[in-house]
């Protein structure tokens, strides 16, 4: 009896002590694994997050690579547009005539005033010996034709025993017709103009002296005039 009893209590402690070992075992295996399975979810959850930042930035890369403002701020701006070349419109007063239906650029230093009915000049403040003289005709009053032969025998009337030479006509899509003759006198050049323009005909004469060498100037000047309307 005793001895059933021994191997009774015997069973029991060992089973105790096996539901144990067992209990322990299965805590460390819990304990150890737990570690595993975090860091796991963890990588998952960064590599969720990395994405979604990689994603945010190709999407704000992709607004600024199709935002039309962003595009403005990086093309260049339109170059400006280029100034007149006329030194007289880029440094001269507009002015208008007082006996004729035109108005011109004038240069500082120079003046415009009447000279006769349908003829005026423009002359050198410094030097009145420097002038320009422009007469204008309506398309019913003259024709280019009718001016440029008058230009070149007022030209030639400034010196009858010099050789009367044809210059390049005036440069510039808005003239229609035009000529230049030029003849040498004593001390200096005459310089006549004929030209058509926005339905203007006009004559310029210039009187310049060799030491003061201002045709160029005149000429500016001349190429300004437009019609008005009075």
């Amino acid at each position: 009896m005793n001895k059933k009893l021994f191997l009774a209590a015997s069973v029991l402690a060992v089973s105790g002590l096996v539901a144990a070992c067992g209990t322990d075992e299965t805590s460390e295996v819990t304990t150890e694994e737990t570690p595993t399975e975090t860091v796991g979810e963890q990588n998952d959850t960064s590599t969720i997050e990395e994405g979604t930042e990689e994603e945010a930035e190709q999407d704000e890369s992709t607004e600024q690579d199709t935002d039309p403002a962003g595009a403005s701020e990086d093309s260049e701006e339109p170059a400006e547009q280029p100034a007149e070349d006329n030194p007289a419109v880029n440094e001269g007063t507009l002015t208008v005539s007082d006996s004729q239906s035109y108005e011109l650029y004038l240069l500082p230093a120079y003046e415009l005033t009447a000279e006769e009915p349908n003829k005026d000049v423009v002359y050198s403040t410094e030097n009145d010996a420097l002038f320009m003289r422009i007469e204008t005709f309506k398309p019913d009053e003259a024709d280019f034709a009718f001016a440029e032969e008058s230009i070149q025998q007022t030209v030639q009337a400034s010196n009858e025993n010099a050789e009367l030479t044809e210059l390049p006509a005036l440069d510039g899509a808005e003239f229609k017709n035009s000529s230049v003759y030029e003849i040498p006198t004593e001390n200096g050049k005459v310089t006549g103009v004929a030209f058509e323009k926005d339905g203007l005909v006009v004559k310029l004469t210039i009187f310049d002296l060799t030491d003061a060498s201002v045709t160029e100037e005149f000429l500016n000047m001349g190429k300004t005039i437009v019609p008005t309307h009075k």
